[in-house]
This record gives structure tokens, sequence and C-alpha cells, in this order.
């Protein structure tokens, strides 16, 4: 032992198993309440949690319970319009259908086929009766297929409704939840006859036609309420896929689709194949049917045989080839644009607006077309038989009723169409006129005022500063590009001389030509440059042109006694509601010149297509003999040769056609537009034209009277011809001496002789009244009918432009003068030839740029 050692220390401390064990407890304890209060503190939060999540989903269904459904009355639609063709009983029967953005046609429910109806539930949604607007077990299936990144499905067609109304096709749960409130609230709001009704209509069965009517037309030439129960069964079963089943494109894969819906709808009928059938509640009772298995196997047999019709297949979405090519003509062009045209000035519409209602606005339109008539001249303009051989050479034909305004034919080109709305050649396209505006501008502007008759006699020679003030170029040239001195109206008509037409417009005013163009015949191509030209006014050598509805338009009245009567493609509208908005069948005519004017007229213009008794001047006269049928004409030529026209008028039409190129160059041969226009009245011949007949006044009556006054003649006068004058306002009577202002008269046509010869009594002088404004003594370019102490010196004439070789005069002395006589339009053979130095045909041409002649 040492100091640092004891022997009485105390041995370690040594712990029992009972105290261990009951440290160890107190620890897991301490460690369990931890635990429990983790435990609980988690299931507060998700307690919190969970309610929060249901507030908020709660709060988020909510916000959809008081969703509007769509108001059903008053849905923006678009509906197609339809164009209806009326024979003279009244009778209407469709022709095509018009449409844009849809074609759809709204029939009720109780016009739907029963076989429609159950067909279309059947496939889509078997327990429509019995639901609140949801199938909830289809719905919860397709929120299944959703969240595994399916495409949903399970719409009943209540949704499906709501969907192609909206135009919602996002795949989203918002929008999911917002359709199925907004069905639940439309079933509150409408009953299910009212659902189905606007389902069947609204809902897209392939291409552009939306509604069972549009697409029981496109694939079956019918009506919805006309079709069978296969029929129906192939229409309902496009809805799930329009793009694969559309018949037209897919005919096999639509068959196919439709053995399906007629599978389930038997199995619906009977119940063999399933535990589901047909429900059929009250709400629906008498719309919706079972079928027999005796209908059920007719359908699938028909299936086996089903061809479909409608219109042609499509294979772009615009405007131009969503329409019926076969139907959509150059008539129904000019048909759609007239209608434009009488919305915007009738209603204030913008163009778009307009354009808009025809599309997509349901109107019933009833056309003014003959589609036999209209097809035959169209495929007659495409085969080319009487056309130029050279197919680069264009035309444009317009052809309408003179009594009404009625247009019966519009050809707007000579080529195949290929879209619709194509520029029109007829109706659109301005073209310069040559000659045969100078009835329209000069020659019955002259009459009606008194400053020509029928005879009088017109200055043949250049005419100053024609080619502007100071110019020295002579101008305008003639046919034979030499002038004749003077020349009678009916002459210069007749070989179409055109400085007698530029003397009487200057005499005129080319501004008062222009004005009567403008304001009594509504031509509206013209330009204020037109309004100071002579050579627009006189010879057709206008800025851009005019079309040939203008000019035909403008020479009805030299068939219907001097009335002016717009044209028009359509007889009424309507709009969806069945209210005439546009309305033609009361269209009348607008008096331009007296009757007996218009009826001058009517005898001078058939100078060109037949001459004197058939013996005329012009290949007109030519190619126009044995036609048939009485007839007026002129004809025109640019001086370039690019254009060519025939205007003229039967009995029961008046036609405009014109020829050329759309780029500068001549055109061989100037009788192709005669041609033509021969075949258009040679066809048109074939049809009955009862009661169609020439307005001519009772008070013209033939005279005869002197070449070289162009008054009435006397017993004075050696060289004379019959003319037509009103016996109310006849020219006074020549003297024979002083009177003879043309000297020895320069005819260019046979002057034929009447035995006895129609004039007036030497005793009875009678009197001149032109209308106020243009004196009847005309100025340096239009010899005075009255006597006149210039003579021969006639400002504008010397002899050095009277031909050498003049017509000699009449080997025997005139007859005394008889009563005037209503003999025949045509004045008795002349035994005297025309001169042989002067042109007879084709058309002469100003070095300025355009001229017109015969």
């Amino acid at each position: 032992m040492n100091k640092y050692t004891s022997g009485n220390s105390p041995a370690p401390s040594q712990r029992t198993e009972g105290e261990l064990s009951q440290t160890a407890g107190a620890t897991a304890k301490t460690v369990g309440g931890m635990v429990w209060k983790a435990i609980k503190t988690v299931l507060c939060i998700l307690c919190i949690s969970g309610l929060l999540v249901f507030l908020s989903v709660a709060a988020f269904l909510l916000s959809f319970r008081d969703v509007e459904p769509p108001d059903l009355s008053a849905m923006s639609l678009s509906y197609s319009s339809f164009v209806y063709v009326d024979d003279e009983a009244g009778n209407s029967t469709e022709y095509m259908t018009i449409y844009r953005d849809a074609n759809r046609e709204w029939v009720s429910l109780g016009d739907i086929p029963t076989y429609m109806k159950t067909a279309q539930i059947a496939i889509e949604d078997h327990r429509f009766s019995e639901h609140k607007g949801v199938d909830w077990w289809n719905t919860a299936g397709a929120v299944v297929k959703l969240f595994s990144g399916g495409s949903g499905g399970g719409s009943t067609l209540t949704q499906q409704l709501i969907k192609n109304i909206t135009k919602e096709n996002q795949v989203s749960i918002l929008r999911k939840v917002r359709e199925i409130f907004t069905a639940l609230n439309m079933e509150k709001k409408y009953s299910k006859q009212q659902i189905l009704e606007a389902y069947l209509n609204v809902v897209n069965y392939g291409g552009q036609n939306e509604g069972v009517e549009a697409a029981a037309k496109a694939y079956f030439g019918k009506s919805i309420a006309e079709c069978s129960l296969a029929q129906c069964a192939l229409i309902a079963g496009i809805t799930q896929n329009p793009s694969q089943y559309n018949p037209l494109v897919f005919p096999e894969e639509a068959k196919n689709r439709a053995r399906t819906v007629l599978d389930r709808m038997w199995d619906l009928s009977d119940g063999d194949e399933s535990n589901d059938e047909l429900v059929i509640t009250s709400d629906l009772e008498g719309q919706i049917a079972p079928i027999t298995e005796e209908e059920y196997n007719q359908a699938l047999a028909e299936l086996d045989t089903m061809t479909f019709g409608g219109g042609e297949v499509q294979e772009t979405e615009s405007v131009e080839e969503q329409q019926d090519l076969n139907s959509w003509n150059w008539y129904i062009d000019a048909m759609f644009n007239e209608i434009v045209e009488d919305l915007q000035a009738t209603y204030g519409y913008s163009y778009d607006i307009a354009v808009d209602m025809i599309y997509n606005s349901g109107l019933e339109i009833h056309t003014a077309m003959d589609p036999q008539i209209q097809n035959d001249l169209e495929q007659m303009f495409l085969t080319g038989d009487c056309m130029p051989e050279d197919e680069n050479i264009e035309a444009g034909l317009f052809v309408m009723d003179p009594y009404s305004g009625r247009v019966i034919a519009v050809v707007g080109s000579r080529y195949e169409r290929e879209g619709v709305l194509l520029e029109n050649r007829a109706t659109q396209t301005r073209r310069q006129s040559g000659s045969s505006i100078k009835p329209l501008s000069v020659y019955s502007l002259g009459l009606e005022t008194g400053a020509i008759t029928y005879g009088s006699v017109l200055n043949d020679s250049p005419v100053p500063d024609y080619f502007g003030e100071g110019s020295t170029q002579e101008g305008p040239q003639n046919v034979s590009r030499e002038y004749l001195g003077h020349l009678n109206v009916d002459d210069a008509i007749m070989v179409s001389q055109n400085a007698p037409a530029a003397w009487l417009a200057r005499e005129l005013t080319p501004e008062a030509c222009y004005q009567w163009l403008t304001e009594k015949l509504h031509f509206t191509s013209l330009t204020e440059d037109d309004s100071h030209s002579l050579s627009a006014m006189a010879l057709g050598g206008q800025t851009y042109g005019v079309t040939m509805e203008e000019m035909t338009a403008g020479f009805a009245m030299f068939a219907n006694g001097g009335l002016y009567y717009e044209p028009y493609t359509y007889t009424y509208v309507k709009d969806h509601q069945g209210n005439v908005i546009l309305d033609n069948r009361d269209n009348t005519g607008e008096r331009v010149m007296s009757e007996e004017n218009a009826t001058i007229m009517n005898k001078l213009l058939h100078l060109p297509v037949t001459g004197y008794s058939d013996v005329g001047v012009g290949t007109a006269v030519n190619i126009m003999s044995g036609i048939g049928v009485d007839m007026f004409a002129k004809t025109g030529t640019t001086d370039s040769g690019n254009d060519l026209t025939f205007v003229g008028g039967t009995p029961y039409c008046v036609a405009g056609l014109w020829n050329g190129y759309l780029y500068p160059e001549t055109l061989e041969d100037s009788n192709t537009c005669k041609v033509t226009w021969r075949a258009v009245i040679e066809y048109l011949n074939n049809y009955d034209w009862s009661g169609k007949e020439w307005v001519l006044s009772d008070n013209v009556t033939q005279y005869t009277f002197c070449r070289s006054s162009g008054k009435i003649a006397g017993p004075n006068c050696y060289d004379t011809a019959v003319g037509w004058y009103d016996s109310n306002n006849l020219p006074g009577q020549c003297n024979g001496g002083s009177d003879h202002v043309a000297g020895p008269a320069v005819s260019v046509s046979p002057s034929p002789s009447v035995d006895p010869s129609p004039s007036v009594d030497p005793s009875q002088e009678p009197s001149v009244s032109p209308s106020p404004g243009v004196s009847a003594s005309p100025t340096p370019g239009v010899s005075s009918e009255e006597p006149s102490s210039s003579g021969p010196e006639d400002p504008g004439s010397s002899s050095s432009e009277t031909p050498s070789t003049p017509t000699p005069p009449p080997t025997q002395e005139p007859s005394p003068p008889p009563e005037p006589s209503e003999s025949s339009p045509t004045p008795p053979p002349a035994t005297e030839a025309p001169p042989t130095d002067v042109p007879g045909g084709g058309e002469g041409g100003e070095t300025s740029g355009v001229t017109a002649g015969a």
C-alpha cells in the first residue's frame, strides 16, 4: 500500500435491469409523441388543403352554373341562297345553290323523316331522350381518356350542337366543363325537339354542307324528306368524321360507315346484340322509332348499289371552287353582279356586305335566264363552229328583249370557264365601239333635235381642226380614203361614211352627244375626255370604250319605239324571311326619243344589212341575206382593226357582239363578227317568239325626197329616192333650183324610183318644226334643208371633192305627186348602179386612232 491508496475505497456503482428498462420506455414514449404530433400536423394540413381544393373546385364549378346556352332562335348562321327559274305560268324550279362559308338550308323537324332522326340518335346518342344534356357514364369514360392522352369523346347531341355553334374545338378540361354546364342549361331552356332540329340543321355533313337538307341535295340530288333509310343512315354516319366519310370523295368508306349505323339501329330495335335499347320518351314520341328486320335488310341491299350525285367534287375550299360549275355560267355571273349593284343602290350597303348577303343570307333569287338558250349559246362559242379560226380572238355577246329589258343571254368569253365571277367581255370589258356608236350618239340625236331627216344632205369633207386647233391634217378619213363632197343621211349610214357623222357631231356638239348617251341611254363607261372629243362621239374612239351591254340596251329603242329599258337578269329577290327586297317585274321604259324618230332610225338601220332592194353596199348585206328574219344593224371597226362590233335587232331581240384580241393586234378578217352574229340569230329563230313585233309609228310613211337638197322632191328634182318621214313633221319641198345645195347628187347607192313617187302637194308647203336647241338649218357641216343662197358653195365642200363619176340623173321625169303611201319598208329596185369607184364594204380608219364603218 502506498500513500496514494487507502484500504477503505468504495467499489463502482452498478444499475439494475429494471432501471434500464424504465429508462428505455421513457425514451420511446418521447419519440412516439413526436411522431404522433407530426402525423396530426400532416393530417391537419391535408384536411385543410383538401378543404381548400374542394372549395376551389366547388367555386370553379359554380362559376359555370349560370352559363348561358346559345340562343337557338337567333343563331348567326350562314344560309345558302337559291336560284330559281320560272316558266311562263310562274312555276318555279330550283336551278342552283350559291354559298361560300356553308351550304345550308334550314328545314323544320316535321319535314325531316323519322329514319333520319332515328339514325342520328342511334349512332351518336341513343339515350338522348332520357338524359338532361349530359350522359354521365360516357362522360366519365371520356375524362379517363382525356387524362390518359386520348381525345375524350362521349358527347351527347346537345354537347355536339353547342360545339358546332360556338366553334370551340380545343381539347381541354376547361372547355369540357364549360360544355357540360352549357348542355345542362340548354336542356332546361329548350325541348328535345328544338335541340334535335337545331342539330340536324347546323352540324357539318361533309365539305361545305351543313345540315341534312344540304347533304341530301349534295349527295342524292333530292330533299331530305325524300331520302330512304339507307340514304339517311349514310348521312347520319358522316358526322363522326366529315372528311373521311364524305361520299363524293370516299364512297366506299361512307357506305361502310352507313352499314355500321344500320347495325346500331337494328341492335337498338330488338336488343339481341346488347342490353341497350332505343329510348323513346314522350318528348320524342312520333319523332323516332325502331326499324324492322325487313327495313334493315332492304337498306343493306340498297347500299350495295348506291351511287352519289350532286355537285362536282371540289379539291380546294376557295370560294370559286365551292360552286357547281355546271350551273354557274356567264349569265349567273352577270346576275350576281347586278344584284350586288342593286343592293348597294337600294339599301346603301357596301360592296362586301352585298356580296356576303348573296353568299350567306339565304336569298331566294328568281333569274330571268332561259337555261337552254344560255347553255346552247355558250356551247356555240366554245365549239367554235361559227367563231374565228384564230382562237386568240375573244368574244362577248349580249342579247336582250327590247320590250321589257329582260336579258335573254350573256356569253362573256369564247373560252371554257375556270371558276366563277370571271371578267365578262359582254358586261364588264370596255372596248372602243367604232362606227356602231353612230346611230346612238349622232344620228338618233340629230333626228330628235330636228337637225336631220331621213334624206338630209350632210357634208362629206374634212372637218376643220379635227385633229386639234391649227392642225393641217385632214380628217376624219373615210373608208375609201376620199371625200364625196356631200352625202345623204341614208347613204352615210349604209356605207358608214365617217366625215358626215363627224360634221353632224360637230353641229350638235360633242358635249350634247355625251349628255345624250350618259343621261338618256345610261352609258357609264364614258369619260370626261370623251365629252369633248369628236372622235369619241362620232366615230367610237372612246378613251376606254364601252360595253356590249350598254350598246345593246341603247339599240333596243330602235325596236320598241324610242324607250330605254334597263337590262335585268333577275325578276325578283326575296330575303330569308320571304320578303321581296328587289323587284324587276314592273320594269318600265324611259322615253328617249319619239316613236316617230325611233321608227325612222329603224328604217335607216335596215340599210347596212339589206341595202336598197337587196342590191346594197357592204359585206353585211351578203352575209345577212337569207337569214329569214327582218333585222336592222350596224357594224363597227376600230382604226387599228383590233376590235369588231356588230349590234342589231330583230322583232324579238336586240344583240350586241364584240370580237377582238386582248392585246394590240389587227384582225385579218373583218367579217368574223357578222358571221357569229348571224349564227346566234339563226339559232334564236328556232324559238317561238309569238307576239314580239317592232313598235313602229303609223305617222311614219314613205315620201320621195330630192338627193340634191334632202327635201321632199318637187316637180323639178331630177335625182330622187324614197325615204321615211314623220307625216306631221316634214321638211320643206325642194324648188329644184337654189335648194340643190349639193349640186349633182353623189350617191353611193342606187337611187330607187317609185312610180308613182310619193311626195307632197306643191301647193302645200310642209314646215319643219325642229326641237329647241339645234337649228333645222345646220351651220357648216350639215347642209340646210331650207332654201339657201349658198347653193353648192356650202362651206367645207369644193368641186375638187366631188367624185369624177357622179350618179347620172334618172331617165324619166318625176311623176305627179300622189298622197303619202305606207308601202313596203324596202324601196323598189333602182334602175341605175352605184358608182364603181366607191368601195362598198369594209371600214376605213383615221390616222389619229379610231374610226368606224360598215
